[in-house]
Parts: C-alpha cells; sequence; structure tokens
C-alpha cells in the first residue's frame, strides 16, 4: 500500500523533474535576429542573442552575435550585460570558419559543447547544437541555479530545440554534479 503512494507521487512529480521550466516567463517575440534566449529559475529576466548582419543581410564577422538583457521584471527594457556577465555567465566567442556564414561558437559558461551559427539565407540564421545526441536548431536554454551562496550554483541546464532532419522538438536536461 505504501508503495502504491510512493508510485502515484513519483508519477505526480515527473513532469516537474522532466520538463520544470517555468512557463509563466514572457516569450521573447521572434525576429529575423533573435538566435535563442536563456531564461533562469530567479526571474523573468530574459538574455537575448541576435545575430548581426551587414547592410546585404550576411552576419558581421566582426560582430555576428550581439547578446544583451530583456529586463521583463522592470518595464521589458533592454540593457546590456556587465562585464563580468560577458567573461563568466552568458557571453560568446565565436570563430570565423567562412565569412558572413559559418562560425564556431563558445557560450563562456558551456565550454564543453559545439555551438555553430550558421546563414541559412540573408537577415536569416540559427545555431546548431546537438540536444540528446539530435543534430537541432537551438530554440533556447533554461538554467536552474542555487543563489543561496556567494556565488550562484547552476543545478541543471535544459536544451530546448528542433531536429535539423525530422523538425521534432528536441530536448536535453544536463544536470551539474
Amino acid at each position: 500500500m505504501i508503495y502504491t503512494y510512493k508510485f502515484l507521487f513519483v508519477l505526480m512529480m515527473f513532469p516537474l523533474v522532466v520538463f520544470s521550466q517555468n512557463e509563466n516567463y514572457p516569450i521573447p517575440e521572434k525576429s529575423d535576429t533573435l538566435l535563442f534566449y536563456i531564461q533562469r529559475n530567479h526571474n523573468s529576466n530574459t538574455i537575448i542573442y541576435d545575430a548581426k548582419y551587414d547592410e546585404k543581410g550576411y552576419l558581421d564577422d566582426d560582430e555576428p552575435i550581439i547578446v544583451y538583457w530583456r529586463r521583463y521584471d522592470e518595464q521589458s527594457q533592454k540593457m546590456e550585460l556587465r562585464s563580468i556577465e560577458k567573461w563568466y555567465a552568458y557571453g560568446v566567442d565565436w570563430e570565423k570558419i567562412e565569412a558572413g556564414k559559418l562560425y564556431n561558437i563558445e557560450l563562456v559558461a558551456k565550454k564543453d559543447r559545439e555551438f555553430v551559427l550558421k546563414q541559412i539565407s540573408p537577415f536569416k540564421s540559427v545555431i546548431i547544437t546537438k540536444i540528446n545526441n539530435e543534430l537541432s536548431v537551438l530554440d533556447h536554454i533554461y538554467i536552474y541555479a542555487d543563489n543561496s551562496g556567494a556565488w550562484p550554483t547552476v543545478k541543471y541546464i535544459e536544451l530546448f530545440g528542433k531536429s535539423t532532419t525530422t523538425e521534432e522538438d528536441t530536448y536535453e536536461k544536463i544536470i551539474n554534479d
């Protein structure tokens, strides 16, 4: 009898464990420049990753990605990242593979995962990475962190995207030990 209650409890908690992103957070407006975004459990303020194009619609070789805050908890204003956020949390580094079209991207906080910025048409680009071993177009990332210490400790990261072959939704939860 007690096992039945434990089983029912686990079943009720399963959606929280598998898909724990806060569904009440605002979703950034889709645009030709939006590549992906990051949301966190602390508040609805969102980090936006936009493609930067030249006047002909090709990725800017000097700065192909612009990263900034959308401060939804305030008046939804745009705000630049602080230097420490660029260097240790949400910044990006890039290496040109093919000028204006293809770049290796490194998220400073997730250097062990490969990301590729690929232009698919003028003024339209995507970020491609493996999500649950499936090559996918990245849509967004959710980060759950414990903020009780002097510095936040990431407990897990969730990646959301679409398969490049099947166009099915892809999902991966990475638990930080």
